[in-house]
């Protein structure tokens, strides 16, 4: 999953994007981690929310942003440091694994991603363009997940991407997507009886897979040739009552310009 996640923003134009892991331990060691984060943090100077956040997750302490906190964290019990051996040996396998495939990352003993579910290795990839939001997306093991929701023990894994700050990413590289147009057909009706055959027809390319799109509300010819043009559609079909009563309508190719009668 890392791997294909490297690939994924690299396939999209980004290069100055950085891969933070780390392994969260599983049943057997997090609970004696959790035990002795929590004893470290209650000596700390820290808020009544902050304090009753450590009591229930105090794996999302390690994750607060504010300066004030971090600052207090520096010396905070890292989770490497309380690994069970069957949990040390699979997250050097996950990254021997990574380094065999040629792909660059970075150990944090302090990446938790904030969330009980988690089991062994959490990964984040971060994008040193976007500031302090920097997390363009994130993933992990969370083999507890299923029983957590009342389901079979499954093993599980995955990861999310963060569409907003993988956009703000690429503008930060100044990468420009080439994306292909969304729609391939439009279609422009001229009074009731042709919105009516139009919208049925639309439907019964949409079935056929072929993604085509409306003109809808009350646009002029005018209005909706240029809600065609920014479409990107490929055609347009253009019907009113005379094209209906002569059963043809006006295919308009987009890229040409040119136009033909069609039954």
């Amino acid at each position: 999953m890392i791997i294909l996640a490297d690939q994924a923003y690299r396939s999209l134009g980004l290069r100055n994007f950085r891969i933070l892991l780390n392994s969260l331990g599983d049943k057997e060691c997090r609970p004696v981690y959790r035990e002795g984060l929590q004893t470290f943090l209650r000596g700390l100077d820290l808020d009544e929310e902050t304090l009753r956040r450590a009591d229930i997750n105090p794996l999302r302490v390690l994750d607060d942003k504010r300066p004030d906190v971090q600052k207090q964290l520096t010396d905070a019990p890292l989770l490497r440091d309380y690994l069970c051996d069957a949990c040390k040996a699979y997250h050097e396998e996950v990254r021997e694994l990574i380094t065999a495939a040629g792909v660059s990352f970075e150990d944090d003993p302090k990446l938790v991603r904030g969330l009980d579910y988690y089991t062994r290795t959490t990964f984040e990839f971060v994008h040193d363009g976007l500031g302090s939001q920097s997390a363009v997306g994130g993933g992990g093991r969370y083999d507890g997940l299923s029983e957590m929701i009342g389901g079979p023990a499954l093993p599980s894994v995955g990861w999310a991407l963060g569409v907003d700050r993988t956009v703000l990413a690429l503008e930060a590289e100044g990468v420009e997507l080439r994306l292909p147009a969304s729609t391939s057909v439009f279609a422009v009706p001229l009074g009731e009886e042709a919105r009516r055959v139009l919208f049925a027809k639309v439907t019964e390319l949409r079935k056929l897979g072929i993604a085509a799109d409306f003109s809808y509300g009350s646009k002029g010819l005018k209005g909706a040739m240029k809600s065609a043009n920014r479409s990107g559609a490929r055609y347009t079909i253009v019907a009113g009552e005379r094209d209906l009563a002569e059963g043809v309508v006006q295919l308009k190719d987009m890229e040409s310009g040119s136009s033909r009668r069609s039954g």
